[in-house]
């Protein structure tokens, strides 16, 4: 983002709720993007190596099918956190100094997959930390954000 310049909430949420304080807007607004990016597998598979620029487009918007992953062994867990940690990096260019982490399940039984995302909100005149709590539950394919601080 050019130096100098402000990140404004989208007209959508200025619409929503105008009497809501901007940052927490702005904390809404993000999740509610950052919960439909998760929430969304991308349109193509995969495309020739000479259509590189495709892999930063829209086609490839959204988080790999996890209804059919599998999420059995901590080595793929793992895998699957870091590309989702790439996958925001990629499309949320409003967060800084990201870092997504595994958190353990409390019930060994619970298949679902429990990541932590923190990050730094870009807004002036200082970054605002973040946290988001993600849940993805394999079986519905489902992702859900909380976010907290």
């Amino acid at each position: 983002m050019p130096a100098g310049r402000a990140i404004r909430l989208s007209i959508l949420d200025r619409l929503l709720d105008p009497e809501e304080s901007a940052l927490t807007a702005l904390r809404n607004g993000l999740r509610r993007d950052l919960e439909d990016l998760l929430n969304t597998n991308p349109r193509a598979k995969g495309w020739p190596a000479h259509m590189s620029e495709l892999d930063h487009s829209l086609l490839s918007y959204g988080i790999m099918d996890l209804a059919t992953a599998n999420l059995a062994t901590e080595q793929r867990r793992s895998a699957v956190v870091a590309a989702i940690g790439a996958i925001v990096r990629e499309w949320e260019p409003r967060l800084a100094n990201l870092s997504a982490v595994a958190l353990p399940n409390a019930d060994p039984t619970d298949r679902s997959l429990r990541i932590r995302i923190e990050a730094e909100i870009l807004i002036e005149p200082a970054p605002e930390p973040m946290v988001f709590d993600t849940v993805i539950d394999p079986l519905t394919n489902t992702v859900s954000l909380a976010s907290g601080r």
